[in-house]
């Protein structure tokens, strides 16, 4: 019989020992594991939860622009244009992809809605449920062949009543491709945004009924205020036009920079067309800010003469044409840069972001130079101008336009100016789209784009 020793150990608690730690280890792996997944989550969050954010500020520029590029076409409809040869849907549906492939995103829908922004059927009805939410499985889309149908004339937005086809709702979609998310299987991050833009008749200054409007002048002035110097060439300066007082504007001779008179669609036409020009606001639809190419006049004493479609009357010239809106206001067209562009350069940019990119805001070179009859400006805002009156104290008995002739006696200001304008900035308006527009008689009326959600 063999007896076993006291002192040498039993097996058995080695054993439990070594399965504890095994246990242990397992259990440290896994929470080692979570720890890892949790710290690549959180680094994902900061950076790919970082550039969704920056990603979808993209994208809703990118909705913006493309809702805005389908309202534009909508107020050159308004304004009275000619149909396009592709129908005013399928010119909307164009603009919409263009501007969408510009902006690197993708268009899921695009929907027509009246001015308060509420999607339409077919027979122009709202596209709405009972409780008034949007419904848009029924909504017209954009692409179809036609607009909304309907008879629809006057919109109240409270109520829900809706107006006639006014504005593009578009719901686009942008991928952003992940970085660190890729590690847990997530490869890219789809953001969705929409935009609404409309198009109607300018507020505030210029009202939306019929003879109460703004005219848009067939002159365009720097953003900055401009002087002359003795030889009447122009000086620009540095610092904005002051608002709400009497101002001389004065028109030097013709020179990159310069306040110059314009030819909407040039090369025809020029100074003949002036007058006309000025009684009967003809300017095309001008995104802001873009690029316009609006060549100078020439010889401003030429033109005329032409009957105002609103009154009847007949003017003779500019100065006369200008000085029947004394005692109201008018919009001016503001420029920041001027931009030359060469035979094989191509035409300046206006599309999102790159109209707003320096050093060349989209312009084919660095802008700058070019002349009067080959230029184009760079247009950011418009300018109300309220154009004086003899009539009011303010304006010390001048008129608001010195054009013919020799004027140095009311329009030189100590720097050589012979001819001038005189009035003053009431307010600027630098964000949507203006154009030409009738109402229900002969009216013209200046024309916005506005995003409203």
């Amino acid at each position: 019989m063999i007896e076993q020793r006291k002192d040498v150990p039993s097996m058995a608690p080695i054993t439990a020992s070594l399965r504890s730690r095994r246990r242990d280890t397992g259990q440290a792996l896994v929470v080692m594991v979570g720890v890892m997944l949790l710290s690549i989550g959180i680094l994902a969050l900061i950076v790919d939860g970082g550039n969704v954010v920056t990603q979808q500020r993209v994208a809703q520029t990118a909705a913006d622009s493309t809702a805005e590029a389908g309202a534009i076409v909508l107020a050159s409809r308004l304004a009275g244009a000619t149909t396009p040869g592709i129908g005013w849907d399928g010119q909307i549906a164009a603009k919409i992809a263009a501007s969408a492939a510009s902006n690197n995103t993708n268009v899921q829908a695009a929907y027509y809605t009246d001015v308060c922004g509420i999607p339409l059927r077919n027979n122009g009805n709202a596209a709405l449920n009972a409780d008034g939410t949007e419904n848009l499985g029924v909504a017209m889309q954009v692409g179809t062949g036609n607009l909304p149908g309907g008879n629809a004339t006057t919109p109240d937005c409270p109520s829900l009543t809706v107006g006639p086809v006014a504005g593009v709702l578009v719901i686009a979609q942008k991928n952003v491709p992940a970085y660190v998310a890729r590690a847990i299987g997530i490869p890219s991050f789809n953001v969705t945004t929409r935009a609404t833009a409309v198009s109607g008749y300018l507020q505030g200054y210029c009202g939306s009924t019929q003879g109460d409007y703004c005219a848009v002048l067939p002159v365009t002035i720097p953003v900055t205020t401009i002087t002359c110097d003795g030889n009447n060439d122009p000086v620009p300066g540095s610092e904005e036009w002051p608002w709400n007082t009497v101002l001389t504007v004065p028109l030097c001779k013709a020179a990159p920079g310069n306040v110059g008179w314009l030819d909407w669609d040039p090369p025809a036409g020029g100074a003949s067309e002036i007058v006309c020009s000025i009684l009967n606001p003809d300017n095309p639809a001008i995104v802001l800010p873009s690029w316009q190419y609006v060549a100078a006049t020439g010889n401003t004493n030429g033109g005329g003469p032409c009957v105002d479609e609103d009154t009847g009357i007949t003017y003779s010239g500019v100065e006369e044409a200008i000085r029947s809106y004394e005692g109201t206001i008018i919009l001016i067209p503001q420029f920041d840069m001027t931009c030359r562009t060469g035979n094989s350069q191509g035409d300046p940019v206006s599309s999102q972001p790159t109209i707003n990119n320096p050093p060349n805001y989209g312009c084919p070179n660095l802008p700058g130079g070019g002349n009067g009859q080959n230029i184009w400006y760079r247009m950011p805002s418009f300018a109300y101008f309220e154009v004086c009156d003899p009539a009011d104290p303010e304006c010390g008995g001048r008129h608001g336009a010195y054009v013919s002739g020799n004027s140095k006696q009311e329009c030189d200001t100590g720097n050589g100016a012979t001819q001038c304008l005189v009035g003053k900035f009431v307010d600027i308006l630098s964000t949507g789209t203006v154009g030409p527009g009738v109402g229900a008689g002969t009216g013209s009326k200046a024309l916005g784009v506005q995003l409203i959600k």
